[in-house]
């Protein structure tokens, strides 16, 4: 059960590039979705948290709304990634990332995605970790980090076994892979060479190895057998392959699944024997502790529901049990909107002539698949306004008056997989942008909104 020093140096460099790669992810929607200028204000998240002094000094991202101070924070967490990837004060670098990466979470908490719950977990396991492997320390830390990956995947496989629509079983009426295999050319390619046999005989595949991986490895490590080890292993490293691969959006979160099994990795000789230190055993109950939130959290505290108030609390969010049903449509956003001028452009896909077809490619990507949610139909209407609201913003700045759009509707599309002429659409809102224009284009701003409303 013990970790290895070469697999925990490893992981430490997997890690740092992981954090790397992360904020390269997000630096596109800085100003968007972490600045004043964007979708939720410094002022707005505060009027969310209140006076809690907790949240205001951990939040580094709430002390200022400048977007150059975002990306003064990106910059210094890009800077400690990257020594963290060269091992290099591994403890310092770790802990400062993960602080960073908390507060960019606290900021927007409901833009997490699922590769942050690895991130909050291994910079703290990194930051935390016995100095002596083969200790009662280090046995304890290792045994923690298994538990965690076995949570991981035994609840994305039982959510998978659970699902009423049985999805994932090979008697599924749509098989859960026909669906995700349609999102990417890699995916279609994988969907034709399988076939309809190959996808049906494939798909309980994906459930069977979250739930028996990590069983198997912990057993190969309490038997000595690095064999058993590398199978289980290999084989979730081939599914997140696949996964990052196949599927539109998940190579960063493959990578990001892939990195945290390097430490299980049975790589080079084991550590020496020694003796736990006072502070070895602190950090592992600081670690036990935190396990021990995750728990809470997730059975128990209502803010696993909605971490708007206590965004904080999104750190201890560890649920895994997403994909668990099969989709047999596919959807997509739009947002036609009419220019002064009588144009119609998309907002969505940054003011592109106006499409309906299904895209081949997702117009915005990254941490604005969330937005769906920042623009859910249950938040106050203030909030609704202020979301789409930033769109006419982003779009109208720098452009002269009879090029500004006046007004644009926001819609979700949905196609169905069998048949992909059947599309229906749903009305997500309806928004007039701001009138800041001279006397003579309000006028036709109004009228323009009239006449795009009619339509």
């Amino acid at each position: 059960m013990y970790l290895r020093p070469r697999a925990l140096a490893l992981a430490r460099r997997c890690f740092g590039l992981c954090v790397a790669l992360s904020v390269v992810e997000r630096w596109g929607v800085l100003r968007a979705c972490y600045s004043d200028a964007g979708v939720l204000p410094v002022a707005a998240w505060r009027d969310d948290v209140g006076d809690d002094p907790l949240h205001r000094a951990v939040c580094l991202h709430a002390w200022s709304g400048s977007l150059r101070w975002q990306q003064l924070l990106s910059v210094s967490q890009l800077a400690l990634g990257l020594l963290l990837a060269v091992d290099a004060a591994p403890r310092t670098c770790a802990f400062l990332s993960l602080w960073l990466y908390a507060s960019a979470t606290a900021r927007h908490a409901r833009l997490a995605f699922i590769l942050d719950r690895y991130a909050h977990l291994v910079l703290l396991w990194v930051a935390l970790a016995p100095a002596k492997p083969r200790s009662a320390a280090g046995l304890g830390a290792a045994a923690l980090y298994r538990a965690q990956l076995a949570w991981i995947y035994w609840d994305a496989g039982y959510a998978k076994r659970a699902d009423p629509d049985r999805g994932w079983a090979s008697d599924a009426r749509v098989p859960a892979l026909d669906a995700y295999l349609r999102h990417t050319a890699v995916g279609e390619a994988l969907r034709a060479l399988l076939g309809p046999g190959g996808l049906r005989a494939s798909t309980p595949t994906v459930p069977v190895v979250e739930l028996a991986a990590p069983l198997l490895c912990a057993v190969g490590a309490l038997a000595g057998s690095t064999t058993v080890q590398w199978a289980a292993i290999g084989a979730v490293l081939a599914m997140h392959a696949g996964i990052g691969a196949a599927m539109n959006g998940a190579g960063l979160l493959s990578v990001f699944a892939a990195a945290a099994w390097v430490p299980a990795l049975p790589l080079g000789p084991p550590a020496a024997r020694a003796r736990s230190t006072r502070r070895d055993g602190l950090r592992v109950l600081v670690l036990l502790a935190f396990a021990g939130a995750c728990v809470w959290h997730e059975m128990f505290a209502r803010q696993c529901q909605d971490a708007t108030r206590s965004p904080l609390t999104a750190v201890f969010h560890n649920r895994w049990n997403v994909f668990a049903g099969s989709e047999d449509h596919v959807t997509w956003e739009i947002m036609p909107a009419r220019r002064v001028d009588g144009a119609v452009v998309d907002l969505w896909n940054y003011g592109a002539p106006v499409s309906w077809a299904m895209p081949k490619r997702a117009a915005r990507r990254g941490r604005w698949r969330s937005f769906p949610m920042l623009g859910d139909g249950d938040a106050p209407p203030g909030e609704l306004d202020r979301v789409y609201g930033y769109f006419c913003g982003e779009y109208n700045a720098g452009r002269p008056s009879d090029e500004r759009v006046t007004h644009f509707h926001a819609y979700m599309l949905q196609a169905d997989l069998a048949n992909s002429s059947r599309v229906s659409k749903r009305l997500l809102h309806a928004t007039a942008c701001p009138d800041d224009y001279d006397a003579q284009s309000s006028s036709q701003a109004k009228d323009a909104s009239m006449r795009f409303a009619a339509s």
